[in-house]
């Protein structure tokens, strides 16, 4: 069915946060108002009161949602599986990456700039996200500031990348992955290195 044929009844609130949340990634937060949202989808704006009671429920909608789907339910996806910690992080990042999760990180940061509650949001779930890599390295046998430095390292890499880069072939893309996460599950030899030269 074409947006423009559906009706009050028939559009879900799954309908109108995903097309706010894509009108944030299109042309930032200022375009999210009801009226824009109810031309997009084709309704009246009488239909986006059978799911919000207004524009600031909308938008805590909006951040809730970012916070779950792509932040907690990723983690309980990778936390279910039976996997050695390194494989578990390789998990991790195809999740992410499958489920589009950094394509929307951007602009949900650049309203978090001017909005105290997206900034209150946003410092909760990069907590809970480098929280949750840093007890994979620290399973992997890495520990304090090493696992800290290993965990924002994957964290920026991945959610940054669709601003970064353009998007290989999937082989490629999945050769570069493997080589990333086999960087950061080298042992850190400094302190040997170190201890070699003070010795020699």
């Amino acid at each position: 069915m074409k947006a423009a044929e559906k009706t009050s009844t028939s559009l879900a609130r799954i309908d109108w946060l995903n097309t706010a949340i894509q009108t944030l990634s299109d042309a930032g937060i200022g375009a999210v108002s009801i009226v824009q949202l109810a031309n997009t989808l084709g309704v009246t704006r009488g239909s986006f009161y059978h799911h919000f009671t207004d524009r600031e429920d909308l938008l805590r909608a909006m951040l809730n949602h970012w916070e779950m789907k792509w932040t907690v339910d990723i983690r309980e996806e990778v936390r279910k599986l039976e996997l050695p910690p390194a494989e578990k992080l390789l998990a991790l990042v195809q999740s992410i990456r499958n489920n589009k999760a950094a394509d929307y990180d951007a602009p949900f940061r650049a309203w978090a700039l001017h909005d105290p509650l997206a900034h209150a949001v946003l410092e909760k779930v990069d907590v809970f996200r480098l929280d949750y890599i840093r007890s994979l390295f620290e399973a992997a046998d890495f520990e304090g500031l090493d696992a800290e430095n290993r965990a924002r390292l994957l964290l920026y890499y991945e959610m940054s990348d669709p601003a970064f880069f353009v998007a290989r072939d999937p082989e490629t893309e999945d050769r570069l992955i493997e080589k990333r996460l086999g960087l950061l599950l080298q042992p850190d030899n400094t302190e040997e290195k170190d201890h070699e030269v003070d010795n020699a």
